[in-house]
């Protein structure tokens, strides 16, 4: 399952740690805002991790579902390199 994974962090130390642990599954589509496809058992874990790494009074995460039918009605636009999970194999 693919999903958006996106973050508001406070501290700029905790927020290059949600940022390398995310660079780790996924690929970064804009400053805080990851693609990342992957089961549920890692995306439970990677979830637990991140709320390892956030202070949840301060901090969020969102992980948005994208399911395929509604990544066929994702509107692109712009000049920018289009990235594609498709093309990568994440360990």
């Amino acid at each position: 399952m693919k999903y958006l994974v996106c973050y508001d962090i406070c501290n700029h130390r905790r927020l290059a740690r949600v940022a390398k642990m995310l660079e780790r599954y996924g690929i970064r589509v804009q400053y805080s805002f990851f693609n990342v496809d992957t089961n549920d058992q890692i995306l439970d874990a990677l979830i637990k991790s991140l709320l390892n790494l956030i202070d949840e009074k301060e901090d969020k995460i969102y992980v948005y579902p994208i399911c395929d039918e509604c990544r066929k009605k994702v509107i692109i636009d712009g000049t920018g390199a289009l990235l594609s999970l498709d093309s990568y194999i994440i360990l």
